[in-house]
């Protein structure tokens, strides 16, 4: 049988989503479906997936000619045990209302992030404005 969740899309992190996340497991690069708890499209093919009570951050980046995901109305997975990982078969839903089964994109990575990690993504595709640059923005060069 063939599992489908289907997730609300989420406009923006909030900041409670950005602390640190002691417990969250960075070797790993698989994740429960039935875990997530949030979903925030990066970029047409990459989203980043919360999963869990501590909310642990994974880059899930997809492939295919309808991966689309600025437009799409949810994100979903279909696969047969509930894990999403990088090497699976897993496919990425875009849109429950599609007309062919071939609309779909496949999982070509999943890894886990660090905050640091994270904030980069964001302010790289535009969804936090750059972080400002830490210390004077002096560099100091030793004598020779």
């Amino acid at each position: 049988m063939l599992a489908l969740a289907v997730l609300g899309l989420s406009a923006c992190a909030a900041t409670s989503e950005l602390t640190s996340r002691s417990r969250c497991d960075l070797r790993s690069f698989c994740f429960n479906q039935n875990n997530i708890r949030n979903i925030t499209i990066i970029s047409n093919e990459a989203f980043v997936v919360h999963v869990g009570s501590n909310r642990c951050p994974y880059l899930v980046e997809v492939n295919g000619v309808f991966c689309d995901l600025n437009f799409s109305s949810a994100i979903g997975f279909r696969n047969s045990d509930g894990r999403i990982c990088r090497a699976g078969n897993t496919q990425v839903v875009t849109d429950p209302f599609r007309r062919n089964s071939n609309d779909v994109c496949r999982i070509r990575n999943v890894k886990p992030v660090t905050d640091d990690e994270l904030l980069e993504y964001y302010a790289v595709h535009g969804r936090i404005p750059p972080l400002p640059p830490a210390g004077s923005g002096q560099l100091e060069l030793e004598p020779q």
